[in-house]
């Protein structure tokens, strides 16, 4: 049996103590990374043709970063800072499976929407920013067309990793705001 050098080391053995969690915060990274990397290519998108080319991408540029950049943020957070900041015990260890479940619900959720516009009518003409807030990997495909593979394989599974970053920013502050707020304030 080995023993643990420092007092630093115990705790960077906290971080993530099981391979459920490890899986889950290297979703958080990855997802996240996707995300951030879709706000630089809309960052880029203001020179590109066709009816993009006079909108202003700011918007979705620094939203897209910002989602991915928490994601990343959260995956790398210590389970004790967690805790600590939102006063878990022992009894309520499942409300720390909240984020990752939201974010698996909203990739999943993503990823049939956009399969679903696949069968969207041809002479349905959306405005861009309409298309790409449902779609963001759609400015991936400005100058292609899709195909069901190409939307199964690509399109998709990279709006759902935008969405996914999205929910489980959105997990990770219900799980933040909803244990504050149920907790009594320490006397």
């Amino acid at each position: 049996m080995s023993t643990i050098p420092c007092r630093i080391a115990a705790r960077i053995r906290r971080v993530a103590n099981s391979p459920l969690q490890v899986l889950s915060r290297f979703a958080f990274v990855v997802y996240g990374t996707i995300a951030v990397l879709m706000g630089n290519l809309y960052r880029n998108l203001t020179g590109a043709p066709g009816p993009v080319l006079n909108a202003q991408w700011d918007l979705p540029s620094v939203a897209l970063m910002i989602v991915g950049g928490s994601t990343i943020v959260i995956a790398v957070l210590p389970d004790v800072w967690v805790e600590r900041t939102c006063k878990i015990g022992p009894s309520d260890r499942r409300l720390l499976s909240v984020p990752i479940k939201t974010l698996g619900g909203f990739a999943l959720f993503s990823y049939l929407v956009n399969v679903g516009l696949v069968f969207a009518p041809l002479n349905w003409h959306p405005n861009p920013w309409v298309v790409f807030s449902i779609c963001p990997a759609c400015a991936l495909t400005l100058a292609t067309d899709l195909s069901v593979g190409t939307v199964l394989l690509l399109v998709a599974p990279i709006n759902a990793a935008v969405y996914g970053s999205l929910g489980g920013v959105a997990g990770f502050l219900f799980l933040v705001f909803h244990t504050l707020s149920t907790r009594s304030p320490d006397p």
